[in-house]
Formats: structure tokens, sequence, C-alpha cells
């Protein structure tokens, strides 16, 4: 997952952070997880294979086909930092080859010892073969 990591270009990165911008519980963790549930999918045949194709898939991230943004700065430098690279690593630790989340309003149907969170605040993960 390192040299996956290393070898994102900025615009990758700027995708990433519109994403993370409209989908994560902001400041927390849960960040970090949703740029690796997105990156996961680059790398599973299950997904298109890069992180353009995955982030504007239709009927994918609802906040991202409802609206036209700029990447939110902050996230951008956050995430592009060697501290951020860390935390993407950390959250791969933590949600494993999960390729999809379900945020707050689903959470009545997580199931804890299979779906992990990052944050209480945020989104749970889980394979994209679980409804």
């Amino acid at each position: 997952m390192l040299a996956f990591i290393l070898s994102l270009s900025m615009t990758d990165y700027s995708h990433l952070a519109k994403v993370i911008q409209v989908e994560a519980a902001r400041g927390t963790m849960d960040e970090y997880c949703v740029a690796v549930s997105v990156l996961n999918r680059v790398r599973s045949p299950h997904f298109p294979n890069t992180v353009a194709s995955v982030v504007y898939s239709p009927g994918q991230y609802e906040g991202l086909s409802n609206y036209n943004i700029s990447p939110n700065l902050s996230i951008l430098n956050r995430i592009m930092s060697k501290d951020g690279q860390k935390k993407l690593l950390s959250a791969y630790s933590i949600i494993g080859d999960r390729t999809d989340f379900k945020g707050q309003r689903m959470l009545k149907y997580r199931v804890a010892s299979e779906d992990p969170m990052c944050h209480n605040k945020g989104n749970f993960y889980h394979y994209h073969w679980q409804t």
C-alpha cells in the first residue's frame, strides 16, 4: 500500500480531497479511511482502476455527483503531507481492503464485529459484496 500511496499524483490527491470533503467526518481519522476505501477500489478488479474513474463513477459519492466543488486546500495539504501518508497507512490497518462505507444514518445496520469505524462520528466500512 505504501508504494501505491507514494505513486499518487497531485490530481489523484485532489480527487481524494473532494471525496473526503463530502463524505468524511471532518478533522478525524475517518478522512483517511474514506480516502483508503477509494484507493482500495482503484486496486480492486471490481472497480475502475484510476482515482478519477472511481470517484466519478455513476451512483457513487452522492455529494460529488450533486455539486461541482473544488478540493478543500486544508484537506488536500493534510493528506499529501508525510504525516498524512502515515495516517493513510494507519487507516489501511483499520479498514484493510474494504472498499465501501455507510454513514451515520445507516449505523443501525452495522455489524460491529465485521464493520470497523475510524471515528464514532464517521462512517463504517465494509466490503463491496456485503449488503
